[in-house]
């Protein structure tokens, strides 16, 4: 009912430069979200990583701020402050541009209780390291489209289907965000 989306970004710079050393040879790569006491979930549900197709501001606000925290981006606009950086013009309520297609998408199943999620994410990652296409992020979000209404698609139901809650990078814990490497360095 009511449609969020996550955005987070990270610096590839180190990642490029060992896999370029010859350090780090055919990796797989995870992005981990830690729970952060998520609320009402659906027995089953999917969460999905996609490619942003554009730049943003990240904001600094922060959840008691008072009076709120405006500037960042938000559902309508990629910085948050004027109406010439909409994130799909002319639509006004699109929560973002991502990439999509074979290769763009990334997901994670939720099954009977929240937990932390744990999602591959290769296809996307290897893209950015290739430069096919640009590093602006993920943008975390449930399967479907805000602007299908009408269907039974999660973002486009009218089902209630709970809060997820991850830990942001700004957390003051250890749970912030990360992406993990894998490969096999064995001789």
């Amino acid at each position: 009912i009511n449609v969020s989306r996550a955005l987070i970004e990270f610096d590839l710079t180190r990642i490029t430069r060992d896999i370029n050393r010859g350090i780090i040879k055919n990796p797989k790569y995870f992005l981990n979200l830690f729970e952060a006491n998520s609320t009402n979930l659906n027995t089953t549900q999917s969460l999905y990583a996609y490619p942003v197709s554009g730049s943003w501001v990240m904001g600094g606000g922060r959840l008691d701020d008072n009076p709120i925290t405006t500037e960042g981006c938000s559902f309508n606009f990629r910085d948050g402050k004027t109406q010439s950086t909409l994130w799909r013009p002319p639509v006004t309520a699109s929560g973002g541009n991502w990439h999509t297609g074979s290769g763009f998408e990334a997901s994670a199943s939720i099954t009977h209780k929240t937990t932390d999620v744990r999602m591959d994410v290769t296809d996307i990652v290897n893209k950015w390291l290739s430069g096919s296409i640009d590093n602006n992020g993920f943008i975390i979000k449930r399967s479907g489209s805000f602007e299908n209404i009408n269907t039974n698609e999660d973002e486009g139901s009218s089902k209630r289907l709970g809060n997820f809650k991850f830990f942001s990078r700004q957390t003051n814990t250890i749970y912030s965000p990360k992406i993990e490497l894998k490969w096999d360095d064995h001789i």
